[in-house]
């Protein structure tokens, strides 16, 4: 059974909901969840947010990215509070970085650099990922990036 997998089940077990805002890994980390038979009866919805705009659209305030920047542990975690108020969730995820070579909108982006936050009701957990991926394909960091996420929410969920 795979993280991803794991994750799933112990949420229907333990009627648990979960939502995401995801802007580096597209929707992986949504498809991944719903992978699993019965993901609907704790998985309502989630949002993938590839702009800034879209996600101030979402509800993230436009203050938080012009002070910290969109790579950033602060905007991961506005990420998380904004998508579980929108759902209304008990756990959120919210994820933002670069993928592969560095973002031409953004010279401060490192390749390969992602900030998540896990909120579980109001307690929020930061985590930061930076990992060489020259050779690996966007596909392959995305995957190693959802991998993360899902390996620290079994982790929190223990």
């Amino acid at each position: 059974m795979n993280y991803s997998e794991s994750v799933t089940k112990k949420l229907i077990q333990k009627n648990l909901t979960i939502s995401f805002m995801e802007s580096c890994t597209s929707g992986l980390l949504a498809s991944m969840f719903t992978d699993t038979e019965g993901a609907s009866k704790v998985f309502t919805g989630s949002l993938v947010t590839y702009s800034n705009e879209q996600k101030i659209k979402a509800g993230v305030d436009a203050k938080i990215i012009s002070d910290y920047g969109v790579y950033s542990s602060e905007c991961a975690a506005e990420m998380a509070r904004v998508v579980q108020n929108i759902y209304g969730t008990n756990i959120s995820v919210g994820i933002t970085g670069t993928t592969g070579n560095v973002d031409p909108n953004n010279p401060d982006s490192i390749q390969g650099e992602a900030f998540f936050c896990i909120r579980v009701n109001e307690k929020s957990y930061g985590f930061h990922i930076q990992k060489n991926v020259s050779g690996l394909t966007r596909k392959e960091i995305k995957q190693f990036y959802a991998d993360t996420v899902y390996a620290e929410l079994l982790k929190i969920l223990k």
